[in-house]
């Protein structure tokens, strides 16, 4: 009689058996035994997992589970936080740390972390001086805007502007700009928790001029938000009102007019197909003040970014909440890095990495996808083709529109491909890629060629556990 799963998970090792043979491991002394012991459970119950889904049909070898726990407990020793293989297309995937730096702005950000800095020093005059002046300077010569302000990001500066100059009043906004902006957060609750009461006008899919016109007749009214449609797009029988219009409304009725710009593109992206309101163009529309993502489509740190007139920006350097949102100096380093760099758009295309893997082309990146297929080099019982596929901007940039890329498609005839994609997830060299009709895709528009020898060496190892064959990495 055949054995059933309930009787082959009798013969997996106890945790405490487990644990003995760890004892015994030379690389392992030292490690905490909270973290060997929750190292043990993990690969228990993986194969407990695979026996019950009949992935497997008996228990590793003992040698086996023990080298599966050795990488496991060294693995979890490591920071935590780790650079990530993003395979996915997004370029900028919020859940992965969006925009990585130029290296301009990691040189800096190295200075000046290693050393002290004139933070707030100035070394001319030999006094105290403002941290932010730099980034000012660089955010008015780029745009033109009277005044600039940088906290330490979107949700931080819109909540400084309601706080501001709408606590305890009103604020305007259409109904089919009531987003939420990722991890539950909605704009509602932004709002209301800066002290301010929301006025919603229009409805979903439609608001009118008009319907802005009869709601700033209200005294209680002090500012009028438009705000960028975020991770969502309305088709149909939809319309909203520009803001070259609210801000002649708000000139007539002395209200100022705020634009949540949410992605704060610099570069004109009509050639990549990708529509997004451009920060000189919101700012030549009349908006009182904007603010928008440095680690967006800017491509720098996580910062928020405030632009507008005199009179708006001093109301909020002088608030005390601008103190609690300010940023650290490593953070303005390279914030000024990319400054410098975007001060020359052409050439900061090809130094800014999010600018240049955007306007990366259709013809480099079929090259660049038969290159990584070679250099990953035939894996036996993986079938590895270049395909076209669909990369997109992300970060709550231009969504719904796609950019066309190409992308090394992994099959097995063997295995079961999200399984591969999960063994990817957890190798010591992270890899996050996409799935789609059974295939397992390595889109090469956000895959750095640098990073092929750790892809490669994940996929071998992820494959190899799959099949429980030994690691052989070819040259």
């Amino acid at each position: 009689m055949s054995q059933g799963p309930p009787d082959i998970l009798k013969s997996i090792p106890k945790v405490e058996k487990v644990l003995g043979w760890a004892a015994k491991v030379p690389e392992l002394k030292g490690l905490s035994p909270a973290r060997l012991l929750k190292s043990t459970r993990l690969v228990l119950n993986d194969i407990r997992t695979d026996i019950l889904e009949k992935r497997r049909d008996q228990p590793p070898k003992d040698e086996d589970i023990l080298a599966a726990v050795t990488k496991k407990a060294l693995d979890l020793s490591r920071a935590q936080f780790r650079p990530v293989i993003n395979a996915t297309g997004v370029v900028l995937h919020t859940n992965l740390g969006r925009a990585p730096l130029a290296k301009e702005a990691l040189d800096r950000v190295i200075l000046t972390a290693q050393s002290y800095a004139n933070l707030e020093y100035d070394p001319f005059l030999g006094q105290r001086a403002d941290r932010l002046t730099p980034i000012i300077e660089l955010l008015t010569n780029l745009t033109g805007a009277e005044a600039a302000l940088a906290v330490n990001n979107n949700a931080a500066a819109l909540f400084l502007l309601m706080t501001a100059l709408a606590k305890d009043r009103k604020v305007v906004v259409s109904r089919g700009e009531l987003v939420e902006i990722g991890g539950s957060f909605r704009l509602s609750d932004i709002i209301e928790a800066a002290g301010a009461q929301l006025l919603e006008i229009g409805s979903t899919n439609q608001t009118r001029l008009a319907d802005y016109k009869k709601a700033s007749l209200d005294p209680l009214v002090s500012v009028i938000l438009k705000v960028h449609a975020s991770n969502f797009r309305q088709t149909g029988y939809a319309g909203e009102v520009q803001i070259e219009e609210l801000a002649k409304l708000g000139r007539e009725r002395g209200l100022p007019v705020i634009a949540d710009l949410g992605s704060g593109s610099f570069i004109d992206l009509e050639p990549l197909g990708l529509r997004e309101t451009n920060v000189n163009e919101a700012l030549k529309h009349g908006a009182e003040a904007i603010c928008f993502s440095a680690d967006k489509l800017f491509g720098g740190p996580q910062a928020g970014i405030i632009l507008g007139s005199h009179h708006i920006v001093d109301q909020l350097k002088n608030h005390p909440l601008a103190r609690t949102v300010r940023l650290d100096k490593m953070c303005l380093a390279a914030l000024e890095a990319t400054l410098l760099l975007a001060q020359d758009p052409k050439d900061a295309i090809g130094r800014i990495p999010v600018w240049r893997l955007l306007f990366k082309t259709s013809e480099e990146l079929k090259a660049e996808a038969r290159r990584l297929k070679r250099f990953l080099g035939p894996i036996p019982g993986l079938k590895l083709t270049v395909i076209p596929t669909q990369s997109q901007a992300g970060g709550g940039a231009a969504p719904e529109q796609n950019l066309p890329s190409f992308a090394v498609a992994i099959e097995s005839l063997v295995n079961n491909v999200p399984l591969l994609e999960e063994k990817l997830r957890r190798q010591s060299a992270i890899v996050v890629a996409r799935l789609k009709n059974d295939q397992l895709l390595l889109d090469v528009r956000t895959i750095d060629p640098k990073e092929y020898p750790a892809l490669k060496e994940s996929l071998t190892f992820a494959w190899n556990e799959l099949v429980g064959q030994p690691v052989v990495i070819a040259d």
